[in-house]
């Protein structure tokens, strides 16, 4: 996927994202790979603006990062700086996407889930 998007073949990156299982992803050990995949896509979605998408994508990513074993979290985000790249990016993604249906749940779901990671984040914390 990392040569298609390189290509800006982003037709071909479609296909290929369709292809790869996204219930196989979430198997134990292929936490890096996920979270490859999910950058990957979220260029993808952002090119075609797909904000909602690209919005969910960076939720997996902070979502992954977060669930993961100490031991592991360590691995895949030493500094912690991806995960709280990845929750911000999530956020700024969900207000600024079109109003629908699917962004209400969203906020309702930042509100119920991630209010602790807000309160956190004081950059964030002012917006929502």
């Amino acid at each position: 996927m990392k040569l298609v998007l390189q290509r800006k073949d982003f037709v071909r990156c479609q296909i290929l994202s369709k292809k790869i299982s996204k219930r196989h992803m979430n198997e134990k050990g292929l936490e890096a790979l996920k979270i490859k995949f999910y950058q990957y896509m979220t260029q993808y979605f952002l090119h075609e603006k797909l904000i909602l998408d690209a919005a969910k994508a960076n939720q997996t990513i902070f979502d992954t990062v977060n669930k993961a074993e100490a031991e592991l979290k360590k691995e895949l985000d030493p500094t912690g700086a991806r995960s709280k790249q990845a929750f911000e990016d999530f956020v700024v993604l969900v207000m600024v996407s079109g109003y629908n249906n699917e962004k209400v749940e969203l906020l309702h779901l930042l509100d119920k889930q991630y209010a602790r990671d807000l309160e956190n984040n004081n950059l964030l914390f002012r917006f929502v």
